[in-house]
């Protein structure tokens, strides 16, 4: 994949700046039943426990782990489409979390999201320019002379050509559809944007283009991104910190270059040792898991990785660690790598 290889270039937050989106201790739990019909229990699926993040304004900040750690869920719960069991979301010092739907309506211009299947989040009946000037009509009806110029102008910063604007989404290839879905994002210049695996449906070759055009936007505009991926090669070229997410909790949190540098927790280490290397003979050594992720209905007392982890010690099956700083602003929740152990 050819992903530039330029650091992420994003506006650092000034000194004393609030941030622009705050998580607090986020939880997410479904019921489910469990058992036949006769005799049922009710478990609770924990799919995001006790989560809390910062976002700075102009910064990219990714969301990394294995399917099912809550990666979605998290960001479905910051843009209130899922309702959070507990806690609250600040959006630039006011809290949105339980904000009436008309109060919604209008934060929609400022948070957008960017779905992981372009396909599915476009409507096959309807041709793609008139669903990037839709969001136009809802939110800014009284300039509606401006709208075609405006679709257009987005529509052809994506590098689709004019002659793509009035086909149906099945005309286009995957690359363009998601340029399609980007386009319809950004046409509001929103001051968030949530990408939720934007890239992960596309060929190799086709989310190196996205990707670039992505990380281009971002810095050209000033946006303030949230990037979801499970592709740890793909988040190093576009964030600038990155949360590492297991079983619904966060086990690492910092700057980029410093996480994929010296990842302090065992789980990030495994990651990063799988990333592959494109240069043919080059190997690096493997750091290999044993077993699969415990259910997030069953987890197992203590830390919830210990059932995995190859540095586990007794005390790691006793107690939750908790995400405390390591070292310049590093963020770990390991016992282990706290000297706990």
């Amino acid at each position: 994949m050819n992903i530039q290889e330029s650091a992420p270039n994003v506006s650092m937050p000034r000194e004393n700046e609030p941030p622009l989106l705050k998580a607090t201790a986020l939880k997410k739990y479904y019921t489910i039943r469990r058992g036949g019909w006769l005799i049922h229990k009710k478990a609770d699926l924990k799919a995001v426990d006790d989560v809390s993040f910062n976002v700075n304004n102009g910064e990219s900040f990714g969301v990394v782990g294995e399917s099912g750690c809550g990666k979605s869920t998290i960001a479905r719960l910051l843009l209130n489409i899922d309702t959070p069991t507990s806690g609250s979301v600040m959006f630039k010092d006011r809290q949105i979390s339980g904000l009436p739907p008309s109060e919604w309506r209008k934060l929609r211009r400022q948070m957008q999201y960017v779905f992981q299947d372009p396909l599915g989040a476009l409507d096959p009946r309807m041709r793609i320019f008139d669903q990037v000037a839709e969001p136009l009509l809802i939110h800014n009806s009284d300039n509606i002379s401006e709208h075609d110029d405006k679709t257009a102008e987005i529509l052809r910063a994506m590098d689709l050509k004019d002659h793509t604007f009035y086909r149906y989404p099945f005309d286009l290839s995957g690359g363009q559809r998601q340029r399609v879905v980007l386009a319809r994002a950004l046409v509001l210049n929103p001051e968030l944007l949530v990408c939720d695996e934007p890239v992960s449906a596309l060929d190799v070759s086709i989310q190196a283009q996205v990707i670039n055009l992505l990380a281009e936007l971002t810095k050209k505009k000033g946006l303030t991104m949230i990037f979801i991926s499970h592709d740890l090669s793909i988040v190093r070229h576009v964030c600038e910190r990155v949360a590492v997410m297991y079983l619904g909790k966060i086990v690492e949190l910092a700057k980029g270059e410093l996480l994929f540098n010296t990842p302090a927790h065992p789980y990030t280490q495994a990651l990063l040792s799988a990333i592959p290397i494109p240069e043919p003979g080059l190997k690096r050594k493997r750091t290999l898991l044993k077993g699969d992720p415990p259910s997030p209905i069953d987890l197992p007392p203590g830390c919830r990785f210990q059932t995995r982890c190859y540095l586990a010690r007794p005390v790691c099956t006793q107690h939750l660690p908790e995400l405390k700083p390591l070292k310049d602003g590093q963020m770990v929740a390991c016992h282990v790598a706290h000297g706990e152990a």
